[in-house]
């Protein structure tokens, strides 16, 4: 058995655990063995954004299609940040779009900053809805 360097890093959709088996899709069998040409035994990282990042061998590499079997956890799965989204406050009907744009976005926390060429002296903090909006002790309604 060869032992390789990491060779590709693939996404894959299925649910990932050490022992497992996985069957790449013919695109993903194409990437691997024409693109990065993989070879039986090499090592290859998956990752699915649920269960982390796991090291792969190539058990069997043929023209169009191979299997790989999951070895280890190189990395455990890490929580995305919640965005915030410092803006200085436009007109009403503007701020009302940013702030409808934003939260389709998924922005955790909307952050009104007042500069010297700011439009606006104030915001309305009940227009905004209770969330994401959580007001800075700076601001007032």
């Amino acid at each position: 058995m060869r032992q390789s360097k990491t060779k590709a890093r693939l996404f894959v959709a299925e649910d990932l655990h050490q022992g497992g088996g996985l069957c790449p899709t013919t695109d993903q069998a194409h990437y691997l063995l024409k693109v990065m040409r993989v070879v039986g035994g090499d090592t290859v990282v998956v990752f699915n954004g649920r269960h982390g990042e796991w090291r792969c061998h190539v058990e069997d590499a043929g023209k169009k299609s191979c299997t790989l079997r999951i070895e280890a956890q190189l990395r455990e799965q890490e929580p995305a940040p919640d965005p915030w989204l410092a803006f200085a406050p436009l007109k009403k009907t503007n701020t009302d779009f940013l702030v409808e744009k934003a939260t389709e976005l998924g922005v955790a926390r909307l952050i009104p900053v007042f500069s010297e060429h700011t439009n606006t002296g104030r915001v309305n903090t009940r227009r905004l809805g209770p969330s994401p909006w959580k007001r800075p002790s700076n601001v007032t309604a």
